[in-house]
Parts: C-alpha cells; sequence; structure tokens
C-alpha cells in the first residue's frame, strides 16, 4: 500500500507508563539449557534476560530540559499530563533504544523514544522508583498513568525517497505521514492499569516496587486502510477519516449483507473493510493483538502520561525472538 491510514476505536484507554532511556542492552545470568518464552516473574517483578532499560523523571515545571538527542532520559512534568512518542521503523539500521527528543513539553514538542526493530516485539515491564510518597499530597501514594492513543500515525516507505528523520526513508509524496484516519474499530489489550508507589512500613529497600507487566500497552488489534479509501466525509469531500461516509451505499442493501435502513452502519462498514481485504493488491488489513509497530513501515505511538508525584520510573523491553525467562 502506498499510503495508508490506521483504523482506530475511540475507547478510553488508561494504563501505566514508564519511560526514560537507556542505549544499551543489560542482562542478568541465564540459566543453562533453559529456553521458555513465557515470562517468569523475578522476586522484584522483572523477568531475566536481555533488555533495554528506560527510565522517565518526573520535574517540576520550571525545570530546563535540554533537547539534545541521546542519553539515557526522559523527563515529564511531576504533576499532570505529558506526553510521549514511541517511534518505529522497520527500514531503519537502528538497532539500540534511542532518545530522539527527551523533553516531554518543556520545550514545547512531545518528548521522541525510538525503539529498535524486533518483529516479534518485545515483552515490557515497569515500576516506580525513587521517594515513595506524594509530599504535596499529605503522604498519598505517587502514581502514573498512561493513555495510549489508538490513532497511530504510519507510513509504508521506498528506498530512495525523502530521507526521514528516524534513519528511513518514507513515500508519501514528501511528507512524513500518510493520513491517519480514524473509525469506531481498533483496542490496545491493555485498558485499565496504573502504577502507584506507597511506603510500606514493614517492607525493606525503601523507594524501590515491583515491576508489573505492560506488555499490552503495545498490543493492538486494527485495521490499517489504503489512504485512497478516505473518498468522502459529513460535507461529500475527503475528511481524513474513514467511517461510513466512505462507504458506498450499496454496502446497505441486504445482498451485500445490508439491513436496507438506508443508512450505513457499523456492521455494514466492517463488511465493506473486509472486502477491501480481499481484493489483490489488498486495500485493508485487520490485525489482531500484535506488536503495535509491525502495522506498517514506519508507525509513531501517542502516549499520554499523567503524573502524579511520581519522579522516578523505570521501563524494561525485552525481545520476544530472542529472550529467555529463569527465575532467580
Amino acid at each position: 500500500m502506498k499510503g495508508i491510514a490506521i483504523v482506530a476505536v475511540s475507547v478510553l484507554m488508561v494504563a501505566i507508563l514508564v519511560l526514560g532511556i537507556s542505549t544499551a542492552m543489560a542482562a542478568k545470568p541465564q540459566d543453562a539449557g533453559t529456553n521458555n518464552n513465557d515470562v517468569i516473574e523475578m522476586s522484584n517483578g522483572f523477568p531475566s534476560g536481555p533488555h533495554f532499560n528506560l527510565n522517565i523523571h518526573g520535574k517540576k515545571a520550571d525545570f530546563t530540559c535540554a533537547s539534545t538527542p541521546g542519553g539515557g532520559s526522559v523527563f515529564v512534568s511531576e504533576y499532570g499530563d505529558s506526553t510521549i512518542q514511541y517511534v518505529s521503523n522497520k527500514k531503519s539500521s537502528v538497532t539500540e533504544l534511542t532518545v530522539l527528543d527527551p523533553c516531554a513539553g518543556f520545550d514545547g514538542d512531545p518528548a521522541k523514544v525510538q525503539l529498535p526493530r524486533e518483529e516479534l516485539g518485545y515483552y515490557v515491564f515497569a515500576r516506580i522508583l525513587g521517594k515513595p510518597n506524594n509530599s504535596s499530597n499529605d503522604g498519598e501514594p505517587s502514581s502514573i498513568i498512561l493513555v495510549p492513543n489508538p490513532v497511530l500515525e504510519v507510513c509504508n516507505q521506498a528506498e530512495g525517497d525523502v530521507e526521514n528523520e528516524f534513519g528511513g526513508y518514507t513515500d508519501c509524496d514528501g511528507a512524513l505521514w500518510a493520513l491517519g484516519l480514524v473509525t469506531t474499530q481498533g483496542v490496545y489489550k491493555l485498558v485499565d492499569q496504573e502504577l502507584v508507589r506507597f511506603e510500606d512500613p514493614d517492607g525493606k529497600g525503601k523507594g524501590k516496587s515491583k515491576a508489573i507487566d505492560i506488555t499490552g500497552l503495545f498490543t493492538w488489534t486494527g485495521w490499517v486502510v489504503d489512504a485512497s479509501l478516505d473518498t468522502s466525509g459529513p460535507d461529500g469531500v475527503p475528511d481524513g477519516v474513514i467511517d461510513e461516509y466512505d462507504v458506498p451505499p450499496e454496502y446497505d442493501l441486504a445482498a451485500n449483507g445490508g439491513n436496507e435502513n438506508g443508512i450505513i452502519d457499523p456492521a455494514e462498514l466492517e463488511n465493506w473493510l473486509y472486502d477491501m481485504a480481499a481484493l489483490d493488491p489488498p486495500l485493508a488489513e485487520l490485525f489482531d493483538e500484535v506488536w503495535v509497530f509491525d502495522v506498517a513501515d514506519l508507525v509513531i505511538q501517542d502516549q499520554t502520561i499523567t503524573n502524579d508525584g511520581t519522579k522516578l520510573l523505570q521501563v524494561r523491553f525485552y525481545p520476544v525472538a530472542t529472550t529467555e525467562f529463569t527465575p532467580e
């Protein structure tokens, strides 16, 4: 597909996030003779195996953030909302997790993090570190919540076209993105999760909490659709959205699975998408619980981070294809 668009769902997705970055793989020792790709929880919540480390730091509003690429950290507001953009490029030669912009909002733009291409994706785990209590809220737990945006920015690419900032090329008429189109389909596997850190008076290792599995934040189900299918809108002209206005009226007919009520409903929209997927070449493709960055050559996923006093969080990415998980 030359220009493609995401068909995703407008569903509230509340989940946790932890972000910031390390540019080197870290590893724990492996037990000899094991080859188990099922995640086995460690005593600290993390599995064992090679992984990328990322760190996210909550900073006060007057924090001076240098937007220089590189380093091992991303900086977000200590209180309120910030945005981090995850990027993955199938045609990039990037082999390490890379911070493209460490500042989430302090310089007027989202933070940007590029993930190395992994066909099977990663297992992702996260935990809060640092001071556990939210001192501005009478000792209430500090927390962080992530809402992954179901609207993905995507583009398929061709060698020799316009080089972009993510180490690859785009064939989208010289622009970085094709249309990012939205309907009422598509969802992340993880839709309700939160990281919380509070003081356990009987616990050891103050300032640390147990890691939890957040892989579902990056596991997506939805349609990817050729941008040429955006043919109409409420005003009769293409509007950057794949919806019922783009479906030919004959899909309301019983012969095409319609209910002949004079309008295109969600079921008729889906029938049309399946027909577009059956063409040769296809103009649509349905993905079912895939690593979100596998849906196109170049993908950006926005994640809104709502922070309530968390100063330090950690996320680890374990490549699915090569990771062996063993108990500590």
